[in-house]
């Protein structure tokens, strides 16, 4: 039976002898009489009661097959390499890419840093050296030991000084007190002197009424004793009576003499003229000028010169003022507030400069006992180690170097790579000490000019210049 299945026939005999061809595609063996027999790829034979059948796929009759189709996975592993070659390109190449285009580059690079030169600022023998070549140090590390002796001494003297010159500012205050009690005292003696010379002038106009008490009595004395002497001859008075007479007259006479020793001793106390018409010529101004006020006002300015306080006796404003000021009034005692004039006084001035200079010295003295601790002032690495103990130093003497910690990189570029940099640009470092580490840093300056241009001779070559005119 032949039956048509698509496009491609296959002719069947019962007794299976028969070849079976497909036209798109088939294979085939060999049965028992050597003849080839074929079928169909997408095709199996099936029995059903009308005969023997060759199906194809994609026919009802045509039975499932049990093993899934997979051509589609080829697809997907195909596409997830291709896809992981796509992303390995660009997450690789486009960095390089773009790092080639917008970066430049050199090796001719070089670290660089500042070399600290440790010198000592004293002169002395050290006595000991606390490193050795290439340790590491840090800042205020004690390096080298100069001997201390010479120095302690220094200070002691110094602090003995000290010591003296406060002493003598303590007895410079004690002093510009005293001179101030002394000026206290001389306006006190002022005072009485005044009060003494009011008590005279009282004195003074006594002993005159007195003096011209006994000038009455002695001029009723001498009228007395001439009328005695107008009548004795008449038998007035008797001769016993004339002699009492006289003798008042003497005694009158006396005392007026008397009265007038008194005004002259009260005017001589005074300071005044004795053979004068009038006793009573007082000067207005007698309890200034007199000499005793004058001599304890002349007191009163030495003293208050001691401590640097000039007074004019004869600026009665300002001689006021001082006597306000010495004056106690109320609850204020005599002196107070003079603290400041006390500090203000020359003597007690010198000893305070004399402490400031000996303490100034002390802390120099001080300062030089330090400096026997010769101290690293940067942290880094010992170099060029030249002092031993035993060994004289001065100051500026380079007895070693320090490597410090911090350093850059200058790195020379060509001048036509210059244009593409910039300050604060950030920068790859590549170190052949360490391979595989990369070090970041930034753009910090340029240099005005080449190592070789900064040196002390620098090279003049005719050819080879970079900058062409």
């Amino acid at each position: 039976m032949i039956e048509h299945a698509g496009t491609t026939q296959v002719d069947v005999t019962p007794n299976g002898n028969d070849d079976v061809a497909n036209q798109s595609g088939q294979r085939s063996s060999r049965n028992g009489n050597g003849r080839p027999l074929g079928y169909p790829v997408d095709s199996q034979v099936v029995a059903d009661p009308g005969g023997t059948r060759i199906l194809f796929e994609g026919h009802p009759a045509f039975p499932k097959s049990q093993r899934p189709r997979r051509h589609w996975l080829r697809w997907i592993v195909l596409g997830g390499i291709v896809a992981a070659i796509l992303v390995a390109g660009v997450s690789f190449g486009v960095p390089y890419v773009r790092q080639a285009l917008e970066t430049v580059s050199t090796d001719d690079a070089f670290v660089a840093g500042h070399i600290t030169h440790v010198s000592p600022r004293i002169e002395g023998v050290v006595t000991a050296v606390w490193v050795e070549q290439d340790d590491r140090v840090a800042a205020g590390q004690i390096l080298v030991q100069l001997d201390r002796e010479p120095y302690q001494l220094a200070v002691d003297q110094a602090a003995a000084a000290l010591q003296e010159a406060e002493a003598n500012l303590v007895q410079a205050h004690a002093q510009a007190r005293a001179q101030i009690a002394q000026a206290r005292g001389a306006y006190y003696r002022k005072k009485n002197a005044q009060e003494t010379v009011r008590q005279q002038v009282a004195t003074l106009r006594a002993q005159f009424a007195t003096l011209k008490s006994r000038q009455a009595s002695l001029e009723l004395a001498r009228n007395n004793l001439r009328r005695g002497e107008q009548l004795l001859p008449s038998g007035g008075i008797s001769k016993e009576e004339l002699d009492q007479r006289n003798h008042m007259l003497k005694v009158a006479l006396e005392q007026e003499k008397e009265a007038w020793a008194a005004i002259q001793r009260t005017r001589a106390a005074l300071g005044l003229a004795a053979d004068v018409p009038d006793p009573l010529a007082i000067p207005r101004d007698l309890e200034v000028q007199q000499s005793t006020v004058q001599t304890a006002v002349s007191d009163v300015a030495a003293d208050l010169a001691q401590v640097g306080i000039r007074i004019n006796p004869k600026d009665a404003a300002q001689a006021q003022a001082f006597e306000d000021f010495l004056r106690p009034t109320g609850s204020r005692s005599a002196g107070e507030g003079l603290e400041a004039a006390v500090e203000q006084a020359p003597a007690v001035q010198v000893a305070r400069a004399a402490v400031a200079r000996t303490r100034r010295q002390l802390e120099d003295a001080q300062l030089r006992l330090r400096y026997t601790e010769i101290r690293s002032e940067v942290a880094g690495t010992i170099q060029d180690r030249s002092v031993h103990p035993g060994t004289r130093v001065e100051p500026g003497q380079t007895l070693l170097s320090i490597r410090p910690d911090e350093v850059w990189v200058e790195a020379n570029y060509k001048e036509t790579q210059l244009r593409f940099i910039r300050i604060g640009h950030p920068v790859d470092l590549y170190v052949d000490a360490y391979p595989g580490r990369v070090f970041r840093g930034r753009v910090a300056g340029f240099s005005p000019g080449t190592g070789l241009s900064e040196s002390l001779l620098p090279p003049q070559n005719a050819t080879g210049n970079y900058v062409k005119v």
